[in-house]
């Protein structure tokens, strides 16, 4: 109905005049009640009329839901009066009712009597009556029974439907709606996924486009403001001449979260993911994860380069991707705790002036979780004031994992898992538990919650066993974590002018406000951060003197600013970013980028490019890089690359090089492809009083000769060697 509601409407909109004005007379009945001729009666313009004299709003009743209106039992009216009704309604083609076929009277000569006939009419309830001719429509539907000795017999139902076509000359629908009754997610072994409950209805128009159900948003609004996200709800783009924006509103599936970590040497997983605050059990968001190896996006697929269990959180490489202490793991994904819901909305405008050399837009994005509508959970007054004095701090919104075993009904004894033992440590009372069932002291039950490595007191064993291993020396502690609800905004201003062919400038203001606990109005002035951004790029594509083409030239500068306590709500960079300036684990505080670039194009499939960036955090940290690539390639004779990036970092008096040299040559003979790959990664870090290289210094090369033999009878060979 909702599908067939909204098909309607965009026909009735494709019209002209959309409205129209419908009056309904009706002689007062004893039932009083009166129903309204139109399917639909818009809010406000009814107008009711008893006699010639109107009504005021209190002298009816008026039901939106049935259309019918009923005379108030204070209001004075006789039988012989007339009630006349006036409202707006939209034209939407759709009866109230549909009859394949009536029940008639009529005379019968040979019977000479009255009878009752059946009477076929005119117009037939069929597709095309209710979609219209040009519509392509497909579906299943399906039912089934499941028994067995051990259950009740339920019911499963399986509905897909698919609409594609024209509504009128102006107005496409695209529609694929399935509602199957299975909760479980796909399984990520494969490179496209197929959701089983999914409704995505969109319409399409010259000037706008509306999307309904499951969708996935992917926009680039800005330097501060990138969007990726699973939703399900509302989205509408629209644009006039060079004017355009959007709008979006829905409920978010998940949370947003990046893990980055080391591989192990001959371990191609699982590895596992985890929350924004390293929770464990999670569930990944199917299709939202981009994974990363080395600052490369990989493909899922049993045939490519990963797999993924999303119920589990992890991932596992292919051998396609030999995975070593060295590789580079980065995951960004969407992740649901069943905590609180979320809703997200988003905005964005622009334009274009002065025959578009100057283009202004201004965007905002906001999710929040309801703090007042938990998921799973309730909250006893004791932890809501837990949760009001946690501040900003999740070790703080805690309560103890600790509780007595309930009293045995036979023994009268308490049979719990848990003996708690009561010792000193550094001349301190301090109390622990130990794993012990059976023991006649162990009276108590824990439940013990992961707080990061050298973070907790205890070390998991199995499922039931915690370890004790003293202060600072484990994982995990004795203590359940309470959920903080969030709330992200942010909000920017871009400007982009051209004032030259080839010469673009860029401004960008950005402000973000980032609510950690939504139940607690501690640590709520840190809340507000801002960003800035401005950008110069020249472009040259010949650059003639003496009547000779030397080649093109690129030339940008941009200088960033971001607060200490902006808040984005993704990735700003790449992923390859803090390697890249050689940023410390740990490193915060406001950040100062400056990046001064310049490419050269002497032939034609030739570059020669150079890059200077200096990236201040706070007074602490300073690093200066310098790199340069040179990439020339002939399509059917060679193809060669060499990059080199040298980083010399400041940080807290560690004084930090870091050399990183990435090189491929390959030549094309006939069918045969040889080549070599190679590798160079130096970092050598310094002591501020000494010239002894600390402990987290490497160097390391690699060389990879192969060989391809490339479409020998439709077959393809490749051999590889590395060595390091």
């Amino acid at each position: 109905m909702f599908l067939l509601l909204l098909i309607s409407f965009a026909k009735s909109f494709a019209q002209v005049n959309p409205y129209k004005t419908v009056c309904d007379t009706f002689k007062i009945n004893i039932e009083n009640a009166y129903y309204l001729s139109s399917t639909n009666v818009l809010p406000n313009s009814l107008r009711v009329y008893l006699s010639k004299k109107k009504l005021d709003a209190d002298d009816y009743f008026f039901s939106a839901d049935s259309n019918f209106i009923s005379l108030s039992d204070s209001l004075e009216y006789s039988l012989l009066d007339t009630l006349l009704v006036i409202y707006k309604s939209v034209r939407i083609p759709l009866k109230k009712e549909y009859y394949n076929q009536t029940l008639v009277k009529r005379f019968d000569k040979t019977l000479n009597d009255t009878i009752s006939v059946i009477q076929r009419n005119k117009f037939r309830l069929t597709n095309e009556a209710i979609f219209g001719s040009e519509i392509q429509k497909s579906g299943t539907l399906l039912r089934g029974i499941t028994i067995g000795t051990n259950q009740d017999a339920t019911i499963n139902s399986g509905l897909r439907l698919e609409l594609s076509g024209k509504l009128s000359d102006d107005i496409e629908i695209v529609a694929a709606l399935t509602d199957q009754n299975s909760p479980i997610q796909p399984e990520g072994v494969t490179e496209r996924l197929s959701e089983v409950d999914k409704v995505f209805i969109e319409l399409r128009h010259k000037n706008a486009t509306g999307t309904f159900g499951d969708y996935f948003i992917s926009k680039n609004l800005g330097e501060f403001l990138k969007i990726n996200r699973k939703l399900q709800g509302f989205k509408t783009e629209a644009h006039y001449g060079s004017t355009k924006g959007f709008f979006a509103y829905a409920s978010q599936r998940g949370k947003y979260a990046t893990n980055k970590f080391n591989g192990q040497d001959g371990v191609q997983g699982p590895y596992r993911l985890y929350g924004n605050n390293n929770e464990k059990n999670i569930i990944v968001i199917a299709g939202t994860e981009r994974v990363y190896l080395d600052g490369q996006i990989m493909k899922r697929g049993e045939q490519n380069d990963y797999v993924i269990d999303y119920a589990n959180a992890s991932i596992t490489f292919k051998t396609k991707r030999i995975i070593t202490a060295s590789s580079r793991i980065f995951v960004e994904f969407e992740y649901t705790d069943r905590k609180f819901p979320r809703t997200f909305w988003a905005a964005n405008g622009g334009t274009n002036l002065f025959s578009g050399k100057l283009k202004i837009s201004a965007s905002y994005a906001n999710e929040s979780d309801d703090q007042n509508s938990p998921i799973d959970l309730t909250f006893t007054n004791e932890e809501l004031e837990i949760l009001e004095n946690a501040g900003d701090d999740p070790l703080k919104a805690v309560v103890s994992g600790v509780k007595l075993a309930p009293v045995d009904s036979t023994t009268g004894t308490r049979k719990g898992i848990y003996v708690k033992i009561d010792t000193t440590i550094n001349g301190e009372p301090y109390s622990y538990y130990k794993y012990s069932p059976g023991d006649e002291n162990a009276i108590y039950y824990v439940t013990f919650s992961y707080v990061g490595e050298g973070k907790g007191d205890y070390d998991k064993i199995n499922l039931k066993e915690y370890k004790f291993v003293g202060i600072g020396n484990g994982a995990y502690l004795p203590v359940k974590f309470l959920p903080l609800p969030e709330e992200k905004n942010i909000a920017n201003f871009a400007v982009n002018y051209s004032p030259f062919d080839g010469v673009t400038l860029k401004g960008e203001l950005a402000g973000s406000y980032y609510d950690k606990n939504k139940f607690s109005k501690i640590d709520d002035g840190n809340n507000q951060g801002h960003a800035t951004n401005f950008s110069i790029d020249v472009k040259r594509k010949e650059n003639k003197f003496f009547g000779i083409n030397w080649g093109g030239i690129d030339f940008s500068f941009r200088n960033r600013f971001i607060d200490e306590k902006f808040t984005p709500i993704e990735r700003l960079d790449n992923v390859e970013f803090n390697r890249n300036y050689n940023v410390v684990e740990g490193t915060n505080g406001s950040q100062t980028l400056s990046e001064l670039r310049l490419k050269y194009t002497p032939l034609a499939g030739t570059q020669l490019s150079g890059n200077y960036g200096k990236l201040k955090y706070g007074e602490n940290f300073n690093s200066n890089r310098y790199d340069f690539t040179i990439d020339s390639k002939k399509k059917s004779l060679y193809n060669l690359k060499f990059y080199n990036n040298f980083v010399k970092t400041y940080f807290n008096g560690l004084t930090s090089n870091f050399l990183e040299q990435k090189g491929n040559a390959t030549i094309n003979l006939w069918k045969l492809k040889p080549g070599v790959s190679y590798l160079k990664d130096k970092k050598e870090e310094f002591l501020p009083s000494a010239d002894t290289l600390i402990n987290y210094s490497h160097n390391y090369t690699e060389i990879q000769p192969f060989l391809e033999l490339n479409n020998l009878w439709g077959i393809n060979f490749v051999y590889k060697f590395k060595y390091r």
